[in-house]
């Protein structure tokens, strides 16, 4: 038999074939089989039976190429499905064949890419604009590519660009192995290409994405607390890269002064230990710490270590506890420390003040009464007029020179020496004496509490003062021959003692004491008993 058939064209018949069989129709024994036994290597030709008419139908499955071969020669066997049934001692039949030319018919075809799917490999992160290769379609009835333009079908991924002309592919975008559009590190990308006809032909552009070492190894954890037992601080790196651009990483401190008290030693590929070499002072300490991949990407991280004075980290809390450069910083058992000491201070403090306090309330001078009893015998205030028959009251004048005591209804303590003042006179109430004295059934009455101890002190304060400044004026001292006399020494101690005794009678009405005033009282007596 001989055939025409069309160049890629696939799926047609092409040729029907038919048999004779003597056996009973329809039966195993008429039933046949056909079978390509030559010419059909690459399998592009297919025969199966029709049932209905016992004939074996020729098909081609797989598009045949004029410029690849013109004609195809086919060698076609024929048996049943049963097995042939000799006699003995028969000749052996012989299987039936038949040949069969095929004729493959010129077609105008389109481009045709070679190979139908190209494999481009680019590294990660490669510039925009670089060339990746280059893909290129032949007119199967030329075999070149002359008169042949190229372009990428829409809705493929935006990653590259083909040159209309020669072919050419470049890389229009950065080409990253993390985006959601690359699956596994690769991107398929249908190309089309185009003749003078208009014929079209179709081509596949696989790009893979090779790891690069676009990503900078950096330091996870940054901020370490290192207590004064100098445990080393683990650090670990981490780069997105894949290998081999990620680890082995070598670590490095940067900064010289920090590198001269700091060491870095290397546990793994990827962590190295940081420990101070020898005593450092506590404090905060931010070191610069490069890390170095496999590929030469250098990427810098900032570690800060806070060396405190500490058992455990968590007994830091965030806060420091460093002597830095000449700065102290006190921990909590002296900060609790200084805080009792100032508890402390302020309690004796007060304790003192309190003491003082009660000591003034003691010391208080209260307004005295000086009724019936001598006044207390450390102030300049007068004392009191004794109305007693052992003690005559010396009658003198007060002349403008000196001080005197007056007897009779109207008796003056004192006049100021030239200036007649009085301490009536200072209270407002005009010539007023001392004490007055009434007689009455026999008995004798007292004025009580005439003169307070804060009147007596600011009548005598100023004039006390005065008198002193003209002593100090007095070149020959004449001023303090009458009443300047020495307090720092007062003379031979007297048998008599203290006269402080008088004080401790606190009974207004017990005067009997003034009977029996013995040796303490016998030197004022004699001064003002007139003899």
């Amino acid at each position: 038999y001989e055939v025409r058939v069309e160049e890629n064209r696939v799926n047609v018949e092409i040729l029907r074939i038919p048999v004779v069989d003597l056996d009973e129709p329809r039966s195993p024994a008429s039933a046949v089989v056909f079978e390509i036994i030559r010419g059909n290597d690459d399998r592009s030709f297919e025969i199966t039976t029709d049932r209905n008419t016992n004939e074996g139908v020729l098909c081609v499955v797989k598009g045949l190429d004029y410029e690849t071969a013109k004609q195809r020669v086919l060698v076609i066997a024929v048996n049943n499905e049963a097995p042939y049934m000799l006699v003995p001692h028969s000749q052996q039949v012989s299987q039936s064949t038949s040949s069969v030319t095929v004729h493959v018919m010129d077609v105008d075809e389109g481009p045709v890419f070679k190979p139908c799917l190209l494999r481009i490999d680019v590294k990660e992160c490669e510039d925009i604009g670089t060339s990746i290769g280059r893909y290129v379609a032949e007119d199967p009835e030329t075999g070149n590519s002359e008169g042949i333009c190229y372009r990428i079908a829409p809705g493929q991924c935006n990653w590259i660009s083909i040159d209309e002309k020669s072919g050419e592919v470049r890389t229009i975008r950065v080409l990253d192995r993390d985006v959601a559009e690359m699956r596994q590190g690769q991107c398929n990308i249908t190309v089309l290409a185009i003749d003078r006809n208009g014929k079209t032909g179709t081509g596949t552009i696989q790009v893979v994405i090779q790891p690069g070492n676009k990503n900078y190894p950096r330091i996870l954890k940054t901020d370490y607390i290192m207590c004064r037992d100098r445990k080393p601080i683990c650090l670990t790196a981490q780069d997105g890269d894949a290998s081999p651009y990620s680890a082995p990483f070598v670590y490095r401190i940067t900064d010289r002064n920090l590198a001269s008290s700091w060491k870095i030693t290397r546990h793994n590929d990827n962590s190295v230990y940081l420990s101070p070499k020898g005593d450092i002072p506590f404090g905060i300490y931010d070191i610069p710490v490069s890390v170095t991949d496999n590929g030469g990407k250098v990427g810098e991280t900032h570690v800060k270590v806070n060396y405190c004075d500490c058992m455990t980290p968590t007994e830091c809390n965030g806060s420091t506890r460093e002597l830095r450069e000449g700065s102290v910083t006190l921990g909590i058992w002296a900060i609790l420390a200084m805080i009792l000491g100032s508890l402390l201070l302020l309690l004796i403090l007060i304790t003192i003040c309190g003491c003082c306090g009660t000591g003034v309330m003691h010391r208080h001078v209260t307004d005295d009464c000086a009724n019936h009893n001598l006044i207390i015998s450390n102030t300049e205030a007068p004392g009191e007029e004794v109305m007693d028959h052992n003690i005559i009251p010396l009658q003198t004048t007060t002349d403008q020179g000196g001080y005197g005591i007056k007897t009779g209804d109207q008796q003056t303590f004192e006049s100021v020496k030239g200036r007649g003042h009085t301490l009536e006179s200072v209270k407002g109430g005009g010539h007023q004496t001392l004490g007055s004295v009434k007689e009455g059934g026999g008995q004798t009455v007292m004025d009580t509490c005439r003169y307070s101890y804060s009147e007596w002190h600011n009548f005598t304060h100023p004039r006390l003062g005065e008198k002193v400044h003209l002593c100090r004026q007095d070149e020959e001292q004449k001023h303090s021959e009458d009443y300047l006399l020495s307090y720092h020494y007062e003379g031979k101690g007297s048998l008599a003692g203290s006269v402080g005794c008088c004080s401790d009678q606190h009974e207004e009405e017990a005067l009997d004491f003034l009977d029996q005033l013995e040796p303490k009282f016998r030197t004022l007596a004699e001064a003002c008993v007139k003899r």
